[in-house]
């Protein structure tokens, strides 16, 4: 099953971010798929330090990311936490080679982060079946 739900978020261009808000609801941001990935349990993303989404995690970690693949009708959704990456290393690899086109200015890192999920679970939909797996 996780070759299958790999092959799902290779596909994808983009992911959904969910956060939860200052009054407790649930907010969705577009993102780019992930720029790095460890298996199916860790995903990095690259995203403005501006944004409420990143003050939303900095407050309340609880996070969802879904891939959507719309041709196959499939659909996955990790359930997990969302942190701002502090890894300098980390850093300095995600910004100088997998996003060389989106940061062609260069980077600044008071405008720019990385967030880093980690991932409890996952529910993944296809064939009409939905299988929940632990990670």
């Amino acid at each position: 099953m996780n070759k299958h739900i790999d092959a799902l978020i290779t596909r994808q261009e983009n992911a959904f971010l969910t956060s939860i808000d200052d009054a407790g609801y649930p907010t969705v941001k577009v993102v780019r798929s992930p720029r790095k990935r460890d298996g199916l349990k860790t995903m990095y993303f690259t995203t403005h330090n501006n944004t409420q989404m990143v003050k939303s995690y900095e407050v309340n970690q609880q996070a969802m990311v879904y891939f959507m693949d719309e041709a196959r009708f499939q659909t996955a959704s990790f359930y997990g936490t969302m942190t701002v990456e502090t890894d300098p290393t980390i850093i300095q690899e995600l910004m100088e080679t997998e996003n060389a086109p989106v940061f062609a200015k260069g980077v600044d890192p008071k405008t720019y982060c990385v967030l880093r999920f980690t991932a409890d679970k996952v529910k993944f939909f296809s064939n009409m079946t939905t299988e929940v797996i632990d990670l």
